[in-house]
């Protein structure tokens, strides 16, 4: 067994090694701050069992003996991930490194959400039939929902914004004799910004991620406030900005119908397309596009309703900013595919009436909206952790 100071040991080299591509074990010792006996001892067990691996870096303007670097292996280990959406559950087998391997996706409804757990294991079972997943090989399973988890991160108990409950980990703990990793996906991916992407070495910072709900957390000072949670803005009263603030909700008294859920997310938007854009399409996702669509070609009724999706926001947004000082806002949604007028139109607005000498800037996620790599955080800071280094050599 090891002590959990060992694992974490195990874990501060694998990422210095993940960091400084074919380090040696000498530099190890002194980023580590640990004895070159201790390193040693480290990079043995790690390459032992599959996370690492020795290469040659053969210097060319020196004679004798190449020298040997310690770089990531990714040729053992695989991660499952899957992201269960409101509209679609996708599950790819990724390498250790997070690249894609294979990639499935799986159409959900609202009405597959009483089965969704047999739902989830049916998808996996078809993954399984059409690509071989070796379970020896298998470090970790994370499940990264869009919605809510309960807190014993057993559970889902909101898609989208549907309450539901699936009692999900205790299910997939039957298929796979490895960690279950259940997290929720606004924290992943604020994980992944925050400790890999491209917001490593910034401290103050708005997170917004906009879909079927809103999510918002904030870095301060390099810290996130809500580590565990995102900040709950679903009830920050919004001003009437014009009429399409009554059509969005129109069946709500007024004091829920302007409250920020009620006027920015996907189920609101989709109310003032069906009213403005019409159309005979199933899904809130063609919805969106076809309004995407519409902004980009122009159309003043398509252009109304961003005016009112970042009257909205800037709101907000302003608010937050004047409170935190935050010098960025990274945005991700779905509606990332119109960014130039999106991100013009809240970027006036808001350095309209922001405080004298504050600035802001808008910025975009370095992952995509579904991409692996955001449910591929929770394995990654398992390793790094230590903890399912020790749980694979245990």
């Amino acid at each position: 067994m090891f002590s959990d100071n060992k694992a974490l040991h195990l874990g501060k080299i694998y990422r210095l090694i993940e960091q400084f591509e074919l380090i040696s074990r000498t530099d190890l010792a002194k980023l580590s701050g640990l004895a070159p006996a201790s390193v040693t001892n480290l990079t043995k067990i790690l390459i032992d069992n599959h996370f690492i691996l020795e290469r040659t870096v053969q210097n060319t303007l020196a004679r004798g003996r190449p020298s040997v670097g310690l770089a990531v292996s990714n040729f053992f280990w695989q991660l499952l991930c899957i992201t269960v959406s409101p509209h679609k559950v996708e599950i790819s087998l990724c390498e250790l490194n997070g690249k894609q391997i294979y990639k499935q996706d799986y159409t959900i409804s609202p009405q597959n959400y009483v089965q969704l757990d047999n739902n989830i294991l049916k998808f996996i079972d078809n993954f399984q039939q059409a690509h071989t997943i070796n379970k020896e090989q298998l470090l970790a399973v994370s499940v990264s929902v869009v919605g809510k988890i309960n807190a014993e991160k057993e559970g889902i108990i909101q898609l989208g914004n549907h309450n539901m409950f699936c009692h999900i980990t205790p299910k997939l703990a039957q298929l796979f004799n490895c960690p279950i990793l259940l997290s929720e996906h606004f924290q992943l991916w604020l994980l992944a910004e925050s400790t890999v992407g491209s917001l490593i070495s910034q401290n103050n910072v708005i997170f917004i991620e906009l879909d079927d709900t809103i999510n918002v957390s904030i870095l301060l000072s390099g810290n996130l406030l809500h580590k565990q949670s995102k900040m709950n803005v679903d009830n920050m009263h919004m001003p009437k900005f014009s009429q399409l603030s009554d059509e969005t909700f129109p069946e709500l008294d007024t004091i829920d119908r302007y409250k920020l859920i009620n006027q920015v997310t996907f189920p609101a938007i989709v109310q003032l397309i069906d009213k403005y854009l019409p159309n005979d399409l199933a899904t809130p996702e063609q919805k969106i596009s076809l309004f995407c669509q519409k902004t980009e070609e122009n159309q003043p009724l398509a252009l109304t309703i961003l005016e009112h999706i970042t009257d909205n926001l800037a709101y907000a947004l302003m608010n937050l900013i004047n409170i935190f000082s935050s010098e960025k806002i990274m945005f991700n949604s779905p509606l990332l595919r119109i960014k130039e007028p999106l991100f013009n139109q809240l970027s006036a607005k808001l350095h309209k009436n922001l405080l004298q000498d504050l600035k802001i800037d808008l910025v975009t996620s370095q992952y995509d909206w579904n991409s692996p790599l955001i449910a591929c955080s929770a394995i990654k800071q398992g390793i790094y952790d230590g903890n399912l280094i020790k749980d694979s050599i245990n």
